[in-house]
């Protein structure tokens, strides 16, 4: 079909023929697909070769046939490369724009992450000041309150407790100064959860006189130092809190590790009048550490008792909270 449609508009236009059909490539290569305008130009090259070669008005028919045919098809060649180069721009622009776009996504994303490292930041180095200075501060006062009541009776008794709140001072500006130190670096020594733990109570029972139940079933070979660290502020936050508000007498706390981490500290506390099997208001210190190492966190009274119950999944050695 589209061979008579070239020969009909070859007898029309027999003067100008290989202008013609050159018009014609030109316009297949720029409006139809890149197969069928090959076909197009193809035909008319074909065309062009036997019309020149039919043309009884010249003595050379042969030699213009193939000089006209392979005009019209080196056009038509260079009408593609310049198609397909206006092509390969528009794609080039419109990937410019693109990465342009995903840059600009990228720049916002990189501003956003970095807001949001630099709130977590100040969060945990907030969180690490309230537990550090919170405990030692806390525990101080005990103290000197206790001191204060034995200085007329027992002098020498207000005496010691008076150094060992001062002691205790010291020692939470050692650690406070050694927090910020080193706020973004685990300690470069082995972390040693037991024995933290163990003159962590004795601090707290010296300072304060309540009887603290320690009973330790873990293995720390495969449990990670922040995963010990979250560990050790919380039972440090829990006895800071059972001191100021639980008039308790007595402390247990059990830390188990099997599949998960266990952590129960219970204490004998009178002032909460909540009923027994209610859950408690839960420190947001506390649970914000336990939500960092996607743990689960209850408060609740079992009779007499008032419990928190942490129970944190165990990870690999390093992997710490998994994020």
């Amino acid at each position: 079909m589209m061979f008579v449609v070239i020969l009909i508009l070859t007898f029309l236009v027999h003067q100008h023929l290989a202008m013609l059909f050159l018009v014609v490539c030109l316009i297949a290569v720029e409006s139809l697909p890149r197969r069928l305008s090959i076909v197009w130009i193809g035909m008319c090259v074909l065309a062009v070769f036997v019309c020149e070669v039919f043309d009884g008005r010249s003595e050379t028919g042969l030699q213009d046939a193939i000089v006209n045919s392979f005009i019209t098809l080196l056009v038509s060649g260079f009408a593609i490369l310049r198609v397909d180069a206006e092509i390969g721009r528009k794609r080039t622009r419109k990937l410019v724009r693109e990465l342009e776009i995903k840059n600009k996504k990228l720049a916002i994303y990189a501003a956003e992450h970095e807001y949001q490292s630099r709130l977590k930041e100040r969060q945990r180095l907030s969180r690490e000041l309230h537990d550090t200075l919170g405990h030692k501060l806390t525990t101080s006062i005990v103290q000197m309150e206790a001191a204060e009541k034995l200085v007329e009776e027992q002098p020498g008794r207000a005496k010691g407790m008076i150094r060992d709140s001062q002691s205790l001072l010291r020692e939470g500006l050692e650690e406070t100064r050694d927090m910020v130190r080193f706020l973004d670096h685990d300690s470069p020594g082995e972390s040693f959860l037991s024995r933290d733990l163990s003159v962590l109570v004795k601090s707290f029972q010296s300072a304060t006189g309540l009887a603290v139940d320690l009973r330790l079933k873990i293995g720390e070979s495969g449990v990670s130092s922040e995963v010990k660290r979250h560990i050790f502020r919380i039972v440090q936050e829990s006895l800071t809190n059972i001191s100021r508000h639980a008039k308790a007498t007595e402390v247990c706390i059990t830390l188990t590790h099997d599949k998960i981490i266990r952590l129960l500290i219970e204490d004998n506390g009178q002032s909460v009048i909540y009923s027994s099997g209610e859950n408690l208001p839960q420190s947001k210190t506390i649970e914000s550490r336990v939500s960092e190492l996607r743990g689960n966190l209850k408060f609740y009274r079992e009779g007499v008792l008032t419990v928190l119950c942490v129970e944190i999944p165990l990870f690999p050695r390093g992997d710490g909270s998994g994020d």
